[in-house]
């Protein structure tokens, strides 16, 4: 399969934070960071992705979580645009993580977290055909890959009285043995416009790889084939670098 060319989204307008009173420092602390390979200050090692709160609305432990394809699966058509979530996970000496477990959840394309008991009527509108979540677990080169929606970014209070800003972002943690490793955010808009390090691999090899393979069995060639492209759904690349273990 031949790899297709990211499809860039639109720029928005962006608002962190209204509250003057907290300053700078909370900015650094809880607005969302750029989750994706770097160099670092030597030539062998990367940077490691930063952690990144998970938020009031992860799945509780209860949930029977979904697979790859955040859909629900009655046939419903969702309102939201269509979008393939996909990337790599490396650690920082550049080697390919496999095996590891992926869980993401976000909001829909209201801003509205549809599976969380905690929601409120006035968090955007229900979409039933849209699950929420997923998890899936990186193939043999590190990839995973899901099917998905655009979120909305919306306005929540931070703190019980701040009013805060979220720009349309998908929670993402890598888990081994049943422990979180890493959990971060994708920030959509800044990661569909970040550079793919090379030691991430190649577009063409996340099109060619089981993950994406996998995705197709689960959600229909059609969908994979026409992501990023003008006719078919966005294709967001998001990659994780962890630290280097034993």
């Amino acid at each position: 399969m031949n790899p297709h060319p990211l499809r860039q989204p639109r720029p928005q307008p962006r608002r962190r934070f209204t509250a003057v009173v907290l300053g700078s420092a909370a900015m650094a602390l809880l607005a969302g960071t750029l989750p994706r390979s770097s160099r670092g200050t030597t030539q062998s090692a990367l940077h490691a992705t930063p952690r990144d709160f998970e938020g009031p609305y992860r799945p509780p432990r209860d949930t029977a979580w979904g697979g790859v394809n955040l859909m629900a699966e009655d046939g419903l058509t969702s309102p939201g645009s269509p979008l393939v979530f996909a990337g790599r996970v490396i650690d920082t000496r550049g080697r390919p993580q496999a095996g590891l477990q992926i869980q993401v959840w976000q909001a829909n394309s209201t801003g509205r977290y549809d599976f969380h008991p905690g929601e409120t009527p006035g968090h955007g509108a229900p979409d039933q055909a849209f699950r929420g979540h997923g998890q899936a677990r990186t193939d043999s080169g590190g990839w995973f890959a899901f099917r998905t929606i655009r979120p909305a970014g919306y306005r929540r209070t931070l703190l019980g009285f701040l009013p805060w800003t979220f720009v349309p972002h998908i929670h993402v943690a890598v888990r081994a043995a049943d422990r979180d490793l890493l959990v971060t955010q994708a920030d959509l808009d800044r990661v569909a416009t970040g550079r793919i390090a090379p030691e991430s691999g190649t577009q063409q090899a996340l099109m060619q790889s089981d993950a994406m393979q996998q995705l197709i069995a689960a959600t229909g060639k059609a969908v994979v084939e026409a992501a990023g492209t003008a006719a078919g759904a966005q294709l967001i690349r998001f990659d994780v670098v962890l630290a280097a273990r034993a």
